[in-house]
């Protein structure tokens, strides 16, 4: 019986304190006069709307297939592509607006140093991979994804049967962040995607298989030779969105990453002999962990140049311009001509360091 009292003093208590906040909300402290509800600014006499933005309130749901587990937005879908465990990839997307996504993969392979090697290799193999996948001449993470559109077209082709692969057209790196402790170096590119301009983070490991050389010419002795040991390519990781919405998405996307965690039936499938890749997934999370920090850290690092002019450029053509919340510091895209029909102190328009923050809604008419 004590505790049946308790519970409904508790529930009585609750809804007198519910009853007191909203007339209280209601109510400038007694004035009787209404106040502004907390969504909306006036503005010469008429009420404007704050829409917050998605990333505002993103909530996360749980992704296990059983091989692997990761958080993703609600609502977002995770696609796997139809290959081993040592080529294991996925990406997660928006089925919603494919824009937004982040793609993770293993390893690739099947690539040599040079147009020379190739064309050499070809000449004894013309119809082995290795003839017909671009070079990665250097050998590094930029020059893997500046040829990443010639090798994913032969791979969605030839070898998955679908167009799994991201296409990344016109990739260009605006900056290099430095190297994350996957190997490879982290890059900040656009690219364009149905002739819209896209943003992304990017990393891989580009790693040579040793050295093995052949003749150039098969039927001349003492013919110069090439080294036409293969590449093979690990832990490629990147995450795009539009341009002008990179910055709300980026820190979204590299937490997803943090958690991936591959479990032991993966483990148990994996094949041992790849060493590279048996060392990062046996302490994956710790790793990923680790390498999302590492990014987080580079990205909040990064130049705010380019910020500033595309974000400029962004809301010069989508008709916005930007202010901030002299209360909270939130940036908010303002429809424009804002400023000229805001008499108050509250909201005033950024400065330019303030470009590289993230937005967190929309004041519309």
């Amino acid at each position: 019986m004590k505790r049946r009292l308790f519970r409904l003093c508790s529930v009585l208590l609750c809804l007198a304190m519910l009853f007191c906040a909203v007339a209280c909300d209601d109510d400038d402290s007694g004035s009787g006069t209404p106040r502004t509800p907390k969504n909306t600014i006036k503005v010469n006499g008429e009420t404007v709307r704050i829409v917050p933005s998605e990333t505002s309130a993103i909530t996360y749901d749980d992704y296990n297939n059983g091989l692997v587990s990761l958080k993703i937005p609600s609502g977002w879908a995770v696609q796997v592509a139809p290959v081993d465990y040592i080529h294991y990839s996925f990406k997660v997307y928006n089925p919603n607006n494919t824009d937004y996504m982040f793609f993770f993969g293993l390893k690739q392979e099947g690539f040599l140093k040079s147009e020379k090697a190739r064309k050499t290799f070809a000449s004894y193999y013309p119809d082995a991979g290795f003839s017909k996948l671009t070079p990665i001449d250097p050998q590094t993470t930029e020059a893997f994804y500046k040829v990443w559109n010639k090798n994913v077209k032969f791979s969605n082709q030839n070898e998955l049967k679908q167009e799994y692969f991201p296409y990344l057209n016109d990739f260009k790196v605006i900056d290099n962040l430095g190297q994350v402790n996957l190997g490879g170096d982290l890059l900040r590119a656009t690219f364009t995607k149905d002739d819209k301009l896209m943003q992304g983070l990017f990393t891989s490991t580009v790693m040579s298989s040793g050295t093995y050389y052949i003749s150039t010419d098969m039927f001349k002795l003492n013919s110069p030779q090439v080294d036409v040991a293969p590449l093979n390519v690990y832990n490629i990781l990147f995450m795009t969105a539009p341009d002008e919405d990179f910055n709300n998405w980026q820190g979204i996307m590299d937490y997803c990453f943090s958690t991936i965690a591959f479990s032991q039936a993966f483990l148990d499938g994996f094949n041992g002999e790849e060493k590279v890749l048996t060392s990062t997934i046996r302490a994956n999370q710790q790793i990923y962990d680790q390498t999302s920090d590492m990014i987080m850290d580079s990205w909040e690092k990064r130049s705010n140049s380019y910020d500033i002019i595309s974000q400029k450029q962004s809301d010069a053509t989508l008709g916005y311009e930007r202010v901030y919340d002299t209360e909270t510091g939130d940036v908010y895209r303002a429809y424009n001509g804002f400023t000229d029909d805001y008499s108050g102190d509250r909201y005033q328009s950024i400065t330019d360091d303030m470009y590289t923050k993230a937005v967190s809604g929309y004041i519309q008419k």
